[in-house]
């Protein structure tokens, strides 16, 4: 068996989405890894799952990677899925990178019958916003700057995207094949 997710980032417009299967086994940490690859995050911030966001005082994360002495972090490493998520329709906050705070929602949407080894993508829409791009208003910043015939930081927008002379930022693409090329190596 597996559990189905519906991922979304949350105030994204238009909606940044994945749809995900992951193994029945998995604990927090293998689905944080999960929305990782799905969504084209490179995991180099924190993260942590609550019920509601960074105001709750439990949450699931890395231990000592507390940003509040009041909250109580749990090892998202010991914590099984199927102990947080019991009833479709369920939903949860996942937070990463607590400084542009991408907050995500997750919705618990039901139980496959079929075995999985490796988390799946089954559908999603809209780029990933590039890593310590100031949050999503940085990220709609910079669609409107590489949008324009000419700014003055377009071209420094292009080289930091990694893209080639004429290759444009597509914020609606959404590959599941590369999402689950990525996917595919957690596995390994």
């Amino acid at each position: 068996m597996s559990y189905q997710f519906l991922i979304t980032l949350k105030e994204s417009d238009p909606l940044i989405w994945r749809r995900i299967a992951v193994p029945t086994d998995y604990t927090l940490y293998k689905l944080h890894m999960a929305i990782q690859g799905a969504f084209g995050w490179e995991n180099s911030h924190l993260f942590q799952f609550s019920q509601t966001g960074f105001m709750d005082k439990i949450c699931y994360g890395y231990p000592g990677d507390d940003i509040d002495p009041e909250v109580t972090t749990i090892d998202a490493r010991k914590t099984k899925v199927s102990r947080i998520f019991k009833k479709e329709g369920q939903t949860y906050c996942y937070i990463y990178d607590f400084g542009d705070e991408w907050d995500h929602q997750i919705i618990f949407e039901k139980t496959l019958a079929e075995d999985l080894n490796a988390p799946y993508c089954i559908d999603g829409k809209g780029a990933c916003p590039p890593e310590d791009v100031g949050g999503l208003s940085g990220y709609y910043q910079m669609v409107k700057i590489l949008n324009k015939k000419s700014h003055p930081e377009k071209a420094e927008y292009i080289q930091w995207l990694g893209l080639v002379d004429g290759e444009k930022w597509d914020a609606e693409l959404c590959s599941i094949r590369e999402t689950n090329k990525r996917l595919l190596l957690l596995a390994k």
